[in-house]
C-alpha cells in the first residue's frame, strides 16, 4: 500500500474519530433514513450490510430494519487471505459474535453461507471516498475482492460521514469503485443503476 494512501487514511479517520458520540448518532440516523428511502434498498430482497466498528456509521438499527421488513440480512465474516464469507442472519442477538479485530460478525459455528449472486444490494464501509466513487478501505482488500463475486449490476452503496469525502483517492488497478455514497448530507450517485 502506498504511503499516500496510508497518510490519507490516517488523516480522514482522525477527522471521523473527532465526531462526538452525539454527532455520530445524529448523522447515522440521517444516513439510515436516506438509505431506507432509496429504490435500491426498497427493491432488494437480500441485503448485505456491515456491523459498524469503532466510529463508523452506526448500522445496528439498519440491520434490524432489514429483518423487520422481511428481507434477508447478510453479514460478512472475515476469513484468512482477505476473503469475506457472506452469511445469513436471522437474529441480531443470537447469530453474531465478536470476530477478528473485535468486529461483530456471524457466528462461526452456525454459519449459513449465502451465494454472493443472491445479494441484490450491498452496503459497505470505508475510510475515505472521493467524488468519482473511488473507495479507500482499511487496507485488507476484502471488499475489493468481494465485489467481483457479486452479480453484475448489484448496487454497491457506501455509507460514510461527509467528513470522509476527499478530492481524490489514489487508485491502484485492484481498487473497485462504489455506485453510490450516502452521507448525512445526501446521496452521491456515480453510476445510474437500472
Amino acid at each position: 500500500m502506498s504511503e499516500e494512501k496510508r497518510s490519507l487514511r490516517e488523516r480522514v479517520l482522525s477527522l471521523r474519530s473527532a465526531l462526538t458520540p452525539e454527532e455520530r448518532a445524529f448523522k447515522s440516523q440521517r444516513i439510515q433514513a436516506i438509505v431506507t428511502q432509496t429504490r435500491e434498498f426498497q427493491e432488494a430482497s437480500t441485503i448485505m450490510l456491515f456491523m459498524n466498528f469503532r466510529d463508523e456509521v452506526e448500522t445496528t438499527e439498519l440491520a434490524q430494519i432489514v429483518l423487520d421488513l422481511g428481507k434477508r440480512l447478510v453479514l460478512p465474516r472475515c476469513a484468512p487471505k482477505g476473503v469475506l464469507i457472506p452469511a445469513l442472519i436471522e437474529d441480531l442477538e443470537k447469530d453474531i459474535e465478536s470476530g477478528m479485530w473485535g468486529i461483530r460478525e456471524p457466528k462461526k459455528e452456525e454459519l449459513t453461507k449465502v451465494d454472493p449472486l443472491e445479494i441484490d444490494c450491498i452496503l459497505v464501509p470505508g475510510a475515505a471516498f472521493d467524488t468519482q466513487g473511488n473507495r479507500l478501505g482499511y487496507g485488507g482488500g476484502y471488499y475489493d475482492r468481494f465485489f467481483g463475486r457479486l452479480a453484475e449490476g448489484t448496487p454497491k452503496i457506501a455509507l460514510a460521514f461527509h467528513c470522509q469525502i476527499v478530492d481524490r483517492i489514489p487508485v491502484e488497478f485492484y481498487d473497485k469503485k462504489v455506485d453510490m455514497l450516502i452521507t448525512e448530507q445526501g446521496i452521491m450517485r456515480f453510476k445510474e443503476t437500472l
